[in-house]
Order: C-alpha cells, then sequence, then structure tokens
C-alpha cells in the first residue's frame, strides 16, 4: 500500500469518526434537569457561594494564626565572617615596666605597638527560642476574635444560600413559564390552522363568504410572530438558566416540574415580622460586627502601658580561624536564657486613634441594624402583600380560564351550526388563550412570591 493510500485511508478514517461523533450528538439525549438538580448544581457551582466558603476558610486560618501567636518562635543563625583586611589596634606600653632608666634621662619613653585583631575566618551558629508569656491579654481577645469572624462568615454563607434560591426560583420557574408560553403559542396557531382549513371547506361548500376564509388565514399569519416570539423568549430563558447552575449554555436540557403551588395562609403582619426578626441571620451577623469592633478596641487599649513578658533562650556556638578549613574549626559553646519585659509607653498616639476608630465602626454597626430593622419590615410588607395579590389573581384567572373555554366551545358549536360567525369564534379562541396566559402568569408570580416572603422570613433554607 502507497503512502498516498496510507493518508487516503486515514483521511477517511477521521472523516467516519467525525460522522459518527456529530450523529452521536444529534441523537444524545437531553439532560433532564428538575428544581433539585439545579438546585444542587447552582450551590457546587455558583461562584458567590465559593467566595463565601473561602471565607469560611479565611476565618479557620485566622483561628490558627491567633492561636500561632502564642506559641514559641525558634529561629536558626548561621554567619561565616571572612576579613579581606584585618582590623588593627594600638597598644601602648608603659616605659617605666621596661627598666628604671639612668638618672639623668628619666624613665624610658612608651612603646606603642601596632598589631592586628582577630582572625580572618569567623564562624557562627545560633539558635534562639521566644515564648511570650503575656502580652497584655490581647492574644486572648485576638482569639476570641478570630473565632467571631468564623461564625460570621458561615452565617455569610447561609444568606447567599438563601439569595441563590430565591434567584434561582426566579430563573428555573421562569425558564419553564417561557416552555409553557410557547407551548400555548404552538396549541394556539394549531387551532387557528384547524380553523382556517374548517373555513376553507365551509367557503368551498358556499356556507361563509370569502370574508370569513380571509380572516382566518390572517388570524394563523398574526399568530406565527407570537410562536416565534415565544421561541426565542424559551431559548434566552434557558441559556440564562444553564449560566447560572454553571453549565455550558448550549447544553441540551428538558425541564422538568410544574408552576403549580398551592396557596398557603400567611402569619399577620406583626407575628411575621416578630419572626424575621429573629430569624433573618443578617441580625446576628451585625451583632457579631459589633462585638468584633468592641475585641479591636480592647486590643488597642492593650497597646500602651501594659507590659509584655517573653521568654528567650538561646544557644551559640562560634569558631576563629585564619584559613578555610571549616572541618578543623574548633567551636566553642554557650547557652543561656533571660526573661523580657517590655512596656510600651509611647506609639504616637497610633493605638489611641485605631481604638476611636473601632468605637466609631461599632456605632456605624448599629445604625445598620436600624436601618436592616426598617428595611426588613418594608420587605415583609411588601412580600405579604405581593403573595396575598397573587393568590387572588390566580383564583380569578382560573375562574375566567373556566368560562371562556366555555364560551369557545359554545361558539364553535355555534359556527358549525351556522348560526355563529367567525368573529365570534376567532374572538372566544382569542379569550381562552389569553387566560391560559394569566394562568400561567399568576402561577409564576405566586412562586415567586412565596420565595420572596420565605427570604424575607429569613427561614433558611440550607443547602438542601
Amino acid at each position: 500500500m502507497g503512502v498516498i493510500q496510507l493518508l487516503r485511508l486515514r483521511t477517511g478514517i477521521l472523516v467516519l469518526v467525525a460522522v459518527v461523533f456529530m450523529a452521536a450528538q444529534a441523537f444524545a439525549e437531553p439532560i433532564q434537569l428538575d428544581w433539585d438538580k439545579a438546585w444542587k448544581l447552582a450551590l457546587e457551582r455558583s461562584e458567590q457561594v465559593a467566595s463565601a466558603r473561602d471565607e469560611i476558610a479565611k476565618a479557620d486560618h485566622q483561628i490558627g494564626e491567633a492561636y500561632s501567636a502564642a506559641m514559641p518562635t525558634v529561629d536558626v543563625t548561621g554567619v561565616m565572617q571572612h576579613y579581606f583586611m584585618l582590623p588593627e589596634m594600638i597598644m601602648i606600653l608603659p616605659g617605666a615596666l621596661m627598666g628604671s632608666g639612668d638618672s639623668t634621662s628619666g624613665p624610658p619613653p612608651d612603646i606603642r605597638l601596632k598589631t592586628k585583631r582577630g582572625t580572618e575566618n569567623t564562624a557562627n551558629a545560633s539558635i534562639d527560642i521566644n515564648q511570650p508569656l503575656y502580652t497584655g491579654g490581647k492574644l486572648g481577645i485576638a482569639l476570641e476574635l478570630a473565632k467571631i469572624y468564623s461564625e460570621i462568615s458561615k452565617l455569610g454563607l447561609k444568606v447567599t444560600w438563601e439569595e441563590l434560591r430565591l434567584a434561582l426560583v426566579r430563573i428555573f420557574y421562569g425558564a419553564l413559564l417561557t416552555e409553557e408560553y410557547m407551548a400555548v403559542s404552538n396549541e394556539a396557531i394549531t387551532q387557528a390552522e384547524r380553523h382556517y382549513r374548517q373555513a376553507q371547506n365551509l367557503f368551498d361548500q358556499g356556507m361563509v363568504s370569502e370574508y370569513d376564509l380571509i380572516r382566518a388565514n390572517v388570524a394563523v399569519a398574526n399568530l406565527r410572530p407570537q410562536v416565534l416570539e415565544a421561541e426565542t423568549a424559551r431559548d434566552m430563558a434557558y441559556k440564562g438558566l444553564l449560566h447560572m447552575i454553571g453549565m455550558d449554555i448550549d447544553s441540551e436540557v428538558e425541564l422538568t416540574g410544574n408552576l403549580e403551588i398551592t396557596p398557603e395562609n400567611l402569619l399577620d403582619y406583626d407575628a411575621a415580622v416578630k419572626a424575621a426578626m429573629s430569624n433573618r441571620d443578617e441580625f446576628t451577623q451585625l451583632g457579631l460586627q459589633a462585638e468584633m469592633y468592641e475585641g479591636q478596641y480592647k486590643i488597642e487599649k492593650h497597646s500602651t502601658l501594659w507590659p509584655n513578658v517573653i521568654l528567650n533562650m538561646k544557644y551559640e556556638t562560634m569558631a576563629q580561624a585564619d584559613d578555610m578549613n571549616i572541618s578543623k574549626y574548633e567551636f566553642l559553646g554557650g547557652f543561656g536564657g533571660s526573661l523580657i519585659v517590655q512596656i510600651p509607653l509611647f506609639d504616637g498616639f497610633a493605638s489611641k486613634h485605631k481604638a476611636e476608630t473601632a468605637l466609631i465602626n461599632k456605632r456605624s454597626v448599629y445604625r445598620q441594624r436600624e436601618l436592616l430593622e426598617r428595611g426588613v419590615k418594608i420587605q415583609v410588607f411588601e412580600a405579604q402583600g405581593n403573595y396575598r395579590k397573587a393568590t387572588e389573581r390566580l383564583k380569578a384567572a382560573r375562574e375566567t380560564l373556566s368560562q371562556a373555554t366555555r364560551g369557545s366551545e359554545i361558539a364553535e358549536v355555534r359556527y358549525k351550526e351556522g348560526v355563529g360567525t367567525q368573529l365570534e369564534l376567532l374572538d372566544s379562541e382569542l379569550q381562552v388563550n389569553n387566560s391560559k396566559v394569566n394562568v400561567l402568569q399568576a402561577q409564576y408570580d405566586l412562586r415567586v412570591a412565596e420565595a420572596t416572603f420565605r427570604r424575607a422570613m429569613g427561614s433558611g433554607v440550607g443547602s438542601d
């Protein structure tokens, strides 16, 4: 087999593989996606949840960092020093030590000697151990602050879950709503096409006028853009949902579920507000933040005039020589310890300003709590009102749909018997379609209102 034949065979195999792959993609079953699976994917892949979990991890490391401040530090130092030119020193020997001299000349003069100091090489090694014994109580406060920050981070994750759930309710059931819209639009155009064929038969038999036939055809033409709009809205909603749960936006998915929800009896306003004040994690977070700023204030107040006591233990060994034969150096060592007491007296008022800043931040937290209380009351009031209105709209929409369906059935019978007009028939069908859309919208609004009220109440969603 020649080279060209081999290349052709290889190309043919690659083409065959590509065709098989494309066929497999074309006939692949779409991914079934219900609420539980969408929620699980959102929790696993949400950037906001990942960031909240990172904050918890950081808080855990801060606790470890606070513990480490109470542990000893160990430093090993090694120094090899070489003099290219040894330092010199002058030594003076008193002349009187050299003899008494004669009586006429007096004592002999002093002798000045110039000599080099030290050796060319000095090797030094030491081990320092420092153990804090007391730091003005700051270590204990720092540890408590780290634990508080850890609790704040965990509450932040719960709040992120609740916000994510509300957002997912809107987009998941919004995608279901567009799917239902498209089904209603397709049903409407199918029905309009059926009526057009019916009008064509009646026109051929001379039972209806050309005007009725034209009107039936126009009704079909008017519905086609609505179907296209419904398809576009569904595709966009699906891509938005896939983006939110971290899937490829071009993935083929099939949503399972429905918009149906059973209305519940809500708490009255006062009871709902009271429950929200107890359940909302944001209030607990703000309380913990106030504790953190109080702790920071105490730390800064303990930064001056409070003693720091440190125990130091040190082992040191040293050798000196004029050559580089380190293996023959004679190292001489020593071991000792010291108790160090430091009392910070003045730091340029830095601690004073930091302490005042902590108090200002604490007052700011209290103002944030007041704002949150007012905001929660508004959220509960609005969510409660929207829930009740959505419940009433759904009830009214279902009653209207029932009546519109009955009217359409009557209009169709009248038209077939020749006693009704096509205008009457088309109008009744339009009323049915509009009523179906109103029911779907009311169901979606109730879903969102229920999730919004649940978020306002702060009942928590956990990680389910």
